[in-house]
Order: C-alpha cells, then sequence, then structure tokens
C-alpha cells in the first residue's frame, strides 16, 4: 500500500428513491457522512436490527449481470454503479441507507448517483487514504473475457468489447479515472442487454424492474432506446463505469493500466482477487 492523500466522507446527507433493476421494488436510498477508516458500508434499514453489509471482495457472493454482495443473510445486489460513482468522486467513507435489497437504477446509468454525492458534497478527514500500486502484471481469462493489470503511473482503463449484435459494437476507449473524465465520458452510460437474454434473465429472476427507461436492448442488429445511444461507443463506457465499481472493492486507490477485452463481473471480481492476493496491503 501507498498513501494517497486524505480521506473523504459526504459533507452531508442526501436522498433519492426508484426501482430497482433486479429485483424489481421501490427502494429509498440514503448517503450519510461515516468516521475515517469505516469505508464504504450499506444498510438494510427494511430488515430486523438495520443490519450492515461492507462494499469489500470478501462479501462478494454473485456476479451474474451484477454484482453482488452479502453479510449472513443481509444481501444487497448491484451495487456497482453506486460504487462507481463514490470511487471516482474521491468518496472513502459513507453509510449507505437502502429501504430494500438494491440501490434504484435510475435510467440504467451512474447520473442518479452523480446527482446525489453533487447534493451531498465532499469533506477531507483526518485519515490517510490508501493506494495500491501494481508492481507486476497480474491476469485473468476465461471464455472470451482477458483481463490485465500492468503497471502504471496513475490509473487508467483500457477496454475493448465486441458482442456480433450489429455493426455498432466493436468499440475499444482507453480513458484514465478520475472525476472529470468521469463526468464527461462514462457517467451516462446506460446498462445494456441483448434481445435473446432477456428471456434467460426473466427465468433466473433478474431484471424485474427492466425496461427502456433503464436499459438498451439490442435486437436483430438494432438498438431499442427511448432516446436512442448517448455515445456511439455507449457499450464500451457503460463497461468501464461497471470495471470502476467492481475494482473499487479492493478499498483502495489504484495506481496501474487495467487492459480488458470483454469484461464482466465476473472477471472483473475474479482479477480484483487475484490483485489482492499479489500485491503487497
Amino acid at each position: 500500500m501507498i498513501d494517497h492523500g486524505r480521506q473523504h466522507t459526504v459533507a452531508r446527507s442526501a436522498c433519492l428513491s426508484g426501482i430497482t433493476l433486479h429485483t424489481g421494488s421501490r427502494v429509498g436510498l440514503t448517503v450519510r457522512p461515516a468516521p475515517v477508516d469505516s469505508g464504504i458500508v450499506f444498510c438494510r434499514t427494511d430488515l430486523p436490527e438495520q443490519p450492515r453489509v461492507a462494499a469489500c471482495l470478501a462479501n462478494v457472493v454473485e456476479t451474474r449481470r451484477a454484482t453482488t454482495i452479502a453479510d449472513g443473510s443481509a444481501v444487497v445486489y448491484t451495487v456497482e454503479h453506486l460504487l462507481a460513482v463514490l470511487y471516482a468522486f474521491g468518496i472513502d467513507n459513507v453509510l449507505v441507507e437502502m429501504s430494500g435489497p438494491e440501490p434504484p437504477i435510475g435510467d440504467g446509468s451512474a447520473t442518479p448517483f452523480v446527482e446525489l454525492l453533487d447534493e451531498a458534497g465532499a469533506v477531507e478527514q483526518d485519515g490517510s487514504r490508501k493506494g495500491l500500486r501494481i508492481e507486476t502484471p497480474v491476469c485473468y481469462e476465461k471464455g472470451e473475457s482477458c483481463l490485465v493489470f500492468l503497471p502504471g503511473e496513475g490509473y487508467r482503463i483500457s477496454c475493448t468489447v465486441k458482442y456480433n449484435c450489429t455493426p455498432l459494437d466493436c468499440q475499444y476507449l482507453s480513458l484514465p479515472v478520475g472525476r472529470e473524465t468521469f463526468l464527461a465520458e462514462i457517467a451516462a452510460a446506460r446498462t445494456f442487454c441483448s434481445y435473446p437474454e432477456i428471456e434467460g434473465l426473466i427465468n433466473a429472476n433478474l431484471i424485474c424492474g427492466g425496461s427502456l427507461d433503464n436499459a438498451i436492448v439490442i435486437k436483430d442488429g438494432v438498438i431499442l432506446s427511448k432516446e436512442g445511444l448517448r455515445f456511439p461507443d455507449e457499450f464500451v463506457r457503460h463497461k468501464i463505469l461497471d470495471a470502476i465499481g467492481d475494482f473499487s472493492l479492493l478499498g483502495a486507490r489504484l495506481q496501474g493500466r487495467l487492459l480488458a477485452v470483454k469484461p464482466g463481473h465476473e472477471a472483473n471480481i475474479e482479477l480484483a482477487r487475484l490483485l489482492s492476493d499479489n500485491c503487497n496491503q
């Protein structure tokens, strides 16, 4: 670990509410200031005794179409979008209270959480922030996914995706990970799926709250979206968004370069675990 400045929390509490993507329930969410070294912690206010679940790799229990964390019987689904915004905004410690099992999906992008954090603000705390420097290459490969973290200055993600669904979907983008780049290039990119995947997702009891209000659907080479694409390469931008959230579960400011070919939540988390095992923390 290396020192990476001072820790931060939110300056004040802020709230949002809405429909969730996978569980399909209406949930209220509040971010509250938290003490130094407490990290990102979710609190299920709808459950008896209001159990808490720390956002860390050890608590990841599922990576199908989203990243799910749990501690005992307390489960929190689809944490990656909020975690990505917290990382981009440099928030190290926060209590996230939720009246249900999953954060609201909003429009399928990180924009609702950007607005939430803008309202909450940030304040510096009297504690040193830790950073994790990648010293040697670490790789994970499975199926069509291949990810490698390389040594490098700063934190950059270079990502390639190809789904053979439309002429648009062979996409590549390389960006530094930081607040301004995140706001301009990543936050508005929405989640997506192909039409043939929908039946399987429904049968798996997922996307219960999914609609064209919160996702892009690709059918027979056609993009189905209420407003069209926000970026010509919106798919790869959303994959970078997911990766920022997933790798934030390492609990440190990263320094290195992630090269990712067709990443997903499973591959992200498995590489993060390898980093945790191989890096000197």
